[in-house]
């Protein structure tokens, strides 16, 4: 029994099993001669060279004609061991009983011869002995020289298989490793992509928060802005309202008088046209008939009592005093009292030539300028006139004024009717 052990947890537990009593009995009972070699010895080296040892730690069993019975090999429990053990020693009782039974049982046994003289003839010469020895050497050296490069090209033909085999082994790893590498490349890409769709979502999800609370805030603030402006537009409503109301408190009244001149003065917009009337015929020195340009309107002596305000004559306005008597006819815009003034309108013109003829023209005594309108024009007439006398151009509004040397001065004549009054967009004038 040869008993293989090395340097492992395996070798510790079956040297248990080896040394366990039932199986030390087994063997001496059994006349077992146990040899213990280590794996790695030159002996062990020896042994494998007959018997390959595959397995550390193993036990060899060899029979008689030194065919191994039985192998064990690595660790096996005590139970199975000895039932292993027991099967060994059958076999080998059983080998011992049937070469015990082939031996001769009569007769004499050959033996050696005791003539020495027949011992003598029978052996060869020396020199032939050591000639044959020599030759069996010679043999025995060409063989092993033979099974020596049998071995060497045995063993070239293995180092050739086992480096193409490595060759082999290393293309097939080194392609493994570059489809390792490939779906390594793969299962990043797949996951940068799905980290970069998530940063998306993410970024998506971001901006649609934001711009939900860039809206509210921005309704927010249109919202806050926009009351904002309804505060400020009613504040300025209710302001431009109070100074409206302030406005037409006072009204302003410029009277353009029948000699050119215009009569600038302030009301309070509660007094009544006839406070109006009575300046202006007081500063004519006669009675006077006053109208509107636009709306064409010419007051009645019924409207003399009506306020400045009802007459929408405030917070400004711009009459025109006709010299007469106010009529007691009202004459408005464009309506039935057009056909009572062309009706009256003979008697009022013989009326007039009557006047002038017993009284007398009291402007007469007055030098009249040239720009100043006829007293028989209407005041429409001399309005038109003084347009159509107004020079067209700048050029003929500002002549050049000569003068000594090279100096020039540019001269305004501006009519001075234009520098007193405005124009309020509706084409009347108003202060």
């Amino acid at each position: 029994m040869f008993i293989i052990e090395g340097q492992n947890d395996l070798t510790n537990e079956m040297d248990k099993v080896w040394n366990d009593p039932e199986v030390v009995n087994l063997c001496n009972d059994g006349g077992c001669v146990a040899i213990k070699m280590a794996a790695n010895s030159n002996d062990c080296a020896h042994f494998s060279q007959i018997y390959p040892v595959v397995v550390v730690p193993s036990t060899y069993f060899i029979g008689v004609n030194g065919a191994p019975i039985e192998v064990t090999a690595g660790h096996k429990d005590t139970p199975d061991f000895i039932q292993v053990l027991k099967n060994v020693l059958k076999l080998h009782n059983d080998q011992l009983g049937t070469a015990q039974s082939n031996l001769p049982t009569g007769g004499a046994q050959p033996g050696p011869s005791t003539d020495p003289k027949a011992n003598t003839e029978d052996k060869p010469p020396l020199e032939e002995r050591v000639q044959k020895v020599k030759e069996k050497l010679e043999q025995k050296k060409a063989e092993k020289e033979r099974l020596e490069k049998e071995k060497e090209k045995q063993g070239e033909a293995e180092r050739r298989k086992l480096g193409r085999d490595l060759q082999k082994l290393k293309e097939f790893q080194k392609e493994r490793e570059m489809k390792e590498t490939v779906d390594q490349l793969k299962k990043e890409k797949a996951e940068e992509k799905r980290q970069r769709d998530k940063i998306k979502e993410q970024i998506a999800r971001d901006r649609e928060e934001r711009a939900a609370r860039f809206k509210k805030e921005t309704e927010k603030q249109q919202q806050v802005q926009e009351e904002k402006k309804q505060a400020q537009l009613a504040a300025r409503q209710k302001q431009s309202s109070e100074e409206e109301a302030k406005k037409m408190e006072t009204a302003r009244i410029q009277v353009r008088l029948p000699d050119g001149t215009s009569l600038l003065n302030s009301f309070p917009s509660s007094d009544t046209l006839q406070c109006v009337h009575s300046v202006v015929s007081q500063h004519v020195g006669s009675d006077v008939t006053l109208s509107t340009v636009y709306p064409k309107r010419t007051f009645t002596t019924d409207d003399l009592s009506q306020t400045l305000l009802s007459l929408n004559l405030a917070p400004s306005a711009v009459l025109i005093a006709v010299p007469g008597k106010p009529s007691v006819i009202s004459k408005q815009g464009n309506n039935g009292g057009g056909i009572l003034a062309l009706f009256f309108a003979p008697f009022l013109f013989l009326w007039n030539m009557i006047r002038v003829f017993l009284f007398g023209d009291k402007r007469s005594s007055q030098p009249k300028r040239e720009d100043t309108p006829d007293a028989t024009e209407t005041p429409d007439e001399s309005q038109s006139t003084r347009r159509r006398d107004r020079p067209q151009t700048a050029y003929q509004r500002r002549p050049i004024s000569r003068g000594d040397g090279n100096v020039r001065r540019l001269a305004d004549m501006r009519d001075d009717d234009d520098e007193n009054a405005t124009w309020n967009g509706n084409s009347t004038q108003q202060m």
